[in-house]
C-alpha cells in the first residue's frame, strides 16, 4: 500500500487478520484506492509467509500467482462488461484470465450478475487448495443487480469455514440492507489535501500548482486527479470547462458541436459539479472544483436563483441516470445545454 492516508485503516485490517470477520465491506469516496486496498488485503489473506505486521511478503508461491492472477484460491466479482473488456485485453496480449468467477456472458453487462455469483457455489463449497483461506473480492459491490445480491446472502449467511469475502462500494447504501448487515465495515477517508497533492507531485511529476488544480477537479480524490497527468485527458477536461463556463452566452448548437463526440458519462459529471459549484457560489460558499473559475462563477449564480439550480441539479442527476441507455448523444447533450441556459436565465 502506497497511499498514507490509508496507512491507519491498513495497519487495523491486518491486526485483525486472524479474527477477521469473514465478510468485510470497504466503502468510501471513488478515487482514494479502495479497489487496491483490497486487492493487497486479499493477497495479504493468501500469502503463506506473511511479514511481521501480516502484509504479504511478494515472495512466496501463492504471492507469485496472486500477482499473475491466477491463484487457485481467489476470485474476483466485477461487471460483466469490464471482464469481458479485460479478458479482450488479456487475449489480445496472450494472456489469460484466471481467478474470475462467471466471466463467460452472452451480454456484456455494466451490472454483477446472478450466473456469477452462482459460479462461486462450487469455489466456496470446496476445501483451499494451499491449505489457508480463500477469498472472493466483489468489486463494485453496488454493481450486484437485485437477483446476484439475493444469491449471495445465503453464501454470505453461511460460507465454508475457510472462505472470506471483501465487497467494495463507493455507495454503501446501494447495497441491500440484508447484505450490509452481514458485513463488518470499515470506512476509508477521504485525504488531506495536503497530502493527496504530494501524492500527485511525485506520482505523476507535475508542479504542485497544477496537481492542486487536478485534485479540486476530482473533488479531492487523488486517483482520480491522476488521470489529468494525461494530455489527452486534461486537454478534454478543459474544453468540457471553457464550453460549460461560456454559457448562456455561447449558442446551444455551438457548445452541443463541441462536447459531441466525449463520453455522455464524461461530460455530464463535469457539468454536474459546474452546476454544484454555481449552488454553492449562490448560497455564499466558494467553489469546490473550480475555485481557479471563482469569478465566472460568481457572475454566473448572481443571473440565476437558488430554486432554478437545485431544479438543474435534479434534472442532470435523472439524465445521469439514463447515460448507458441507447439515447441519441447529440439530442442528449442538446436537451442538457438548454436546461443549463434556462436556469442560468434566472
Amino acid at each position: 500500500m502506497n497511499f498514507d492516508w490509508l496507512t491507519p485503516a491498513w495497519e487495523s485490517a491486518l491486526a485483525q487478520r486472524r479474527r477477521q470477520h469473514h465478510a468485510l465491506l470497504l466503502h468510501g469516496p471513488a478515487g482514494i484506492g479502495k479497489s487496491a486496498f483490497a486487492q493487497a488485503l486479499a493477497q495479504a489473506w493468501l500469502c503463506e509467509a506473511p511479514l511481521a505486521d501480516g502484509a504479504a511478503c511478494g515472495r512466496c508461491v501463492a504471492c507469485g500467482w496472486f500477482a499473475q492472477g491466477n491463484h487457485p484460491d481467489f476470485r474476483l466479482l466485477a461487471p460483466a462488461a469490464a471482464e469481458e473488456a479485460e479478458a479482450a485485453d488479456g487475449a489480445e496480449a496472450g494472456g489469460r484470465q484466471p481467478g474470475r468467477a462467471g466471466a463467460k456472458s452472452a451480454k456484456p453487462s455494466r451490472d454483477i450478475r446472478i450466473d456469477q455469483v452462482r459460479a462461486l457455489e462450487r469455489f466456496v463449497g470446496v476445501g483451499g487448495h494451499r491449505g489457508g483461506c480463500k477469498v472472493v473480492l466483489i468489486d463494485p459491490a453496488d454493481a450486484l443487480n437485485a437477483a446476484a445480491a439475493n444469491a449471495l446472502l445465503k453464501t454470505l449467511e453461511e460460507p465454508s469455514g475457510a472462505t472470506r469475502f471483501v465487497l467494495v462500494t463507493d455507495r454503501p447504501d446501494a447495497l441491500p440492507a440484508t447484505v450490509r448487515s452481514r458485513c463488518a465495515s470499515l470506512a476509508l477517508p477521504m485525504p488531506q489535501a495536503e497530502a493527496a497533492i504530494a501524492w500527485l507531485v511525485a506520482e505523476t511529476g507535475a508542479d504542485e500548482s497544477s496537481a492542486r488544480t487536478w485534485l479540486a477537479a476530482a473533488g479531492g480524490a487523488p486517483l482520480r486527479a491522476r488521470r489529468f497527468a494525461d494530455p489527452a485527458e486534461s486537454a478534454t477536461h478543459r474544453l468540457i470547462m471553457e464550453t460549460l463556463a461560456g454559457l448562456p452566452e455561447t449558442g446551444v448548437v455551438q457548445a452541443a458541436e463541441a462536447l459531441t463526440g466525449i463520453e455522455a458519462a464524461v461530460w455530464l459529471g463535469v457539468l454536474q459539479c459546474w452546476v454544484a459549484d454555481l449552488q454553492r457560489v449562490r448560497a455564499g460558499a466558494g467553489p469546490r472544483f473550480f475555485p481557479e473559475r471563482a469569478g465566472r462563477l460568481g457572475a454566473l449564480a448572481r443571473a440565476s436563483s437558488p430554486a432554478a439550480l437545485d431544479r438543474l441539479a435534479m434534472q442532470l442527476s435523472a439524465l445521469a441516470r439514463a447515460v448507458d441507455h441507447p439515447l441519441n448523444p447529440r439530442l442528449l447533450i442538446e436537451d442538457a445545454l438548454l436546461r443549463v441556459r434556462a436556469a442560468l436565465a434566472g
